[in-house]
């Protein structure tokens, strides 16, 4: 087979687990005569990886932002992206048979949904492999913050996860953790990580007259248990025991309030011991074994890990490990026999276990011999890659097909693009030539005038009559009442919303419709989103919707833009569009949907092209009718979120973010698209500032300014000279 392994991580360029677990998989499948590819960031040394993987072939992702200049706020998304991009390339080069990917930072995600709504890497099974997701990693630190960014990563993580060909876990642990969180009832499969033991590797006896160490190796987060550790030894120290212990490992922000771990560690070692515990810099990965040389027992008090390769490591070298039974290495070792186990989260039966530990050196002796041959008898690699190879021919006959193109014409129009119109004249024309220049052409359009009343709006309508067009007038009533009346109009299965000075890409419909024609249950179906403000080939930045996430979607419009394709008969059940919201009413409508168990895709392709207008009704709200609305919102969809502590968690940190912001530069932090604009465009019409004002604002939404200082200033500079 011809196998591609997506990670950012490699052994020993970094510590981790996935760099681990990467460099010995592709070893190992290339040894059984697989050929093997390992996509990995270009910032990497690429010789380093290729003497490091003689048998694999590396290639670099250019993580540069290239396109949608803006619409990638966080590292993973970006990652995400540019792994997607490249990897397309690549498959289109040499075929894949199989791609797979780590679940961290969603990784996934966009490859995933490419698949699902445009058919890509049709010939290949999409895995993803369970190491350490986001949703742990907050929930065992207790982390209780939850910005938008984080949000989106567990979004990520969880999407691929759903959508995968084949997942597969390190131990049955983490496989039943994630089921149950995402109820994904029988999905999956144990194959545990392959293990080559390191020729040089082995543990020492203690050196006569040296005192017995503890080695902890690894970061220092609360999850970890390191806190467990320092209690216990303390409590063996009370009780006599003389010993030393070494914490190797960086500190985090996973104290209380989000403080220094290490900080709070020291404060809780007694005076009377504070020597005996020993906080090191982790330095590289090279600096385990000569740590692990030296040490009489590996401590491993997780309060949960997935498997760590620390342990396993250790394990191999002949080391007595002491864990927790909370995780993959209780899957591993026999307790007793090829370690000690003990109860997680247990500082008290941890003092006891360690105690044994350290004082019965005839453990220690028969685990030398007995731990390397466990993890030589479960993690051959030999072993490992005939699981894989049998759970890919498994998977292949039931992956994802991709969408299909329904190519039957009823009386009615497949599709009903409905086009709300308020004095837009200028704009007019050129929406409706994208939308003419459609490859999927079974649409009407449905116009709404709402009372237009500039001479250059009234002259364009008089102009536009044609057959696949139908023109209604109306008095003016707002953008939901024009919205509604287009869509009692409708006469389509699905009906498109947009705006008349907004545009979208000739491939739209088909790609949309097909999606929507293939999965059934789907409410809607939108795209990625370029911006632009003069020409749509000429974008200024971007915006990447996330689909349906209940939790974050009352948060913030997670889902789409208002253009979205959606089931006409699903949009009625719910109401339409709500004529008491002056703006909004869209994401109103997804909230609506989404309250009804009914969810969104996201096609991975700017499909949608949106003009940054100054004036747009959006950025021309002000603050207090923006507020009032998101009140409105959230009363009216109270059952929406599934966990609502996650919505209030997002809404705090976006009022955290925008108080520091405020506190540091005097400006409101503006979190997005809208609210970037909203500041500025409140300021620009209270005061007749020039025509080049309005263009460094346009440019400055796009990412940039003509001016060195930021935009904000240059507006309050300008405020405060106009009111002297």
């Amino acid at each position: 087979m011809r196998i591609c392994l997506v990670y950012k991580e490699l052994e020993p360029l970094t510590g981790s687990g996935l760099g681990t677990y990467v460099t010995q998989m592709s070893r190992a499948l290339a040894h059984a005569g697989h050929e093997v590819h390992v996509l990995t960031p270009a910032r990497v040394d690429m010789k380093q990886v290729e003497s490091l993987l003689p048998t694999a072939r590396v290639h670099a992702v250019d993580e540069r932002e290239a396109e949608l200049k803006g619409a990638f706020p966080h590292a993973a998304l970006r990652h995400a992206w540019s792994a997607y991009q490249s990897l397309l390339a690549l498959h289109a080069r040499h075929p894949f048979d199989v791609i797979e990917f780590p679940d961290v930072e969603g990784a996934g995600a966009f490859a995933m949904r490419g698949r699902r709504t445009l058919g890509h890497f049709s010939g290949a099974v999409l895995a993803v492999r369970l190491h350490d997701s986001t949703h742990d990693h907050l929930l065992f630190n207790r982390l209780a913050t939850l910005d938008m960014d984080t949000a989106q990563r567990e979004h990520m993580e969880d999407t691929a996860i759903r959508e995968a060909d084949l997942l597969l876990a390190s131990s049955t642990a983490t496989l039943e953790r994630t089921r149950a969180r995402l109820d994904l009832k029988d999905a999956g499969l144990v194959i545990p990580p392959p293990f080559e033991r390191p020729p040089a590797s082995g543990i020492k006896s203690t050196a006569s007259g040296a005192l017995p160490r503890v080695l902890y190796f690894g970061s220092l987060e609360y999850r970890k248990g390191v806190h467990l550790l320092v209690e216990a030894m303390q409590s063996l120290f009370e009780r006599g025991l003389v010993a030393e212990v070494h914490l190797m490992g960086e500190d985090t922000r996973t104290g209380p309030s989000e403080r220094s771990l290490r900080a709070w560690l020291e404060q809780r070692i007694a005076p009377a011991w504070r020597e005996r515990f020993h906080f090191t810099p982790p330095g590289d990965a090279a600096s385990f074994g000569p740590a692990l040389a030296n040490a009489s027992v590996c401590c491993i008090p997780s309060r949960w890990e997935d498997l760590a390769a620390v342990g396993l490591e250790a394990m191999a070298s002949g080391a007595l490990v002491v864990a927790s039974n909370d995780g993959g290495l209780a899957e591993l070792i026999e307790d007793g026999v090829s370690g000690l186990l003990f109860p997680s989260n247990d500082a008290a039966k941890l003092a006891g276990v360690l105690g044994q530990a350290l004082t019965t050196p005839s453990l220690r002796e028969a685990v030398r011999h007995a731990a390397p041959a466990r993890v030589a008898s479960s993690r051959a690699p030999a072993s490992i890659v005939r699981q894989f190879e049998v759970a890919i021919a498994e998977a292949r006959p039931k992956r994802h097909p991709g969408p299909t193109s329904v190519t039957s014409r009823d009386e009615a129009p497949r599709v009903s693009i409905l086009v709300p119109f308020y004095n837009m004249g200028r704009y007019l024309p050129e929406t409706l030539r994208s939308i003419r220049a459609q490859t999927f052409t079974d649409y009407e359009i449905i116009l709404v005038d709402d009372g237009s009343t500039d001479a250059e709006s009234l002259a364009v309508l008089e102009s536009i009559q044609a057959p696949d067009l139908r023109l209604i007038r109306k008095a003016n009533g707002g953008l939901s009442s024009a919205r509604n009346a287009a869509l009692r109009a409708a006469r389509g299965r699905y009906v498109l919303p947009l705006d008349p000075d907004d545009l979208i890409a000739p491939t739209f419909l088909e790609k949309a419709v097909a999606v929507m024609d293939s999965t059934p249950g789907l409410a809607y179906v939108t795209s990625l989103v370029s911006y632009f403000v003069g020409a749509p080939d000429q974008p200024v930045g971007g915006w990447i919707p996330w689909g349906t996430e209940r939790d974050a979607l009352l948060a913030e419009n997670v889902a789409s833009t208002c253009t979205a394709l959606m089931e006409r008969r699903l949009v009625e059940d719910v109401g339409g569009y709500d004529e008491w919201l002056t703006a909004y009413e869209d994401w109103d409508v997804f909230c609506s949907l989404a309250e009804r168990g009914l969810a969104g895709s996201v096609i991975p392709e700017p499909l949608f092209h949106y003009r940054l207008r100054p004036d747009s009704m959006t950025r021309s709200m002000r603050v207090n009718d923006r507020y009032a609305q998101l009140a409105y919102l959230c009363q009216k969809h109270p059952t929406l979120p599934l966990r609502p502590e996650r919505s209030l968690r997002m809404q705090l940190a976006r009022a955290r973010k925008q108080e520091l912001h405020l506190l540091t530069t005097g400006a409101a932090a503006p979190p997005s698209m809208n609210r970037i604009a909203d500041r500025v465009n409140a300021t620009l019409k209270r005061f007749d500032f020039a025509h080049a004002t309005l263009r460094r604002a346009a440019v400055w939404l796009a990412g940039g300014s003509d001016d060195s200082r930021p935009l904000r200033h240059q507006v309050m500079e300008r405020f405060f000279k106009h009111r002297k």
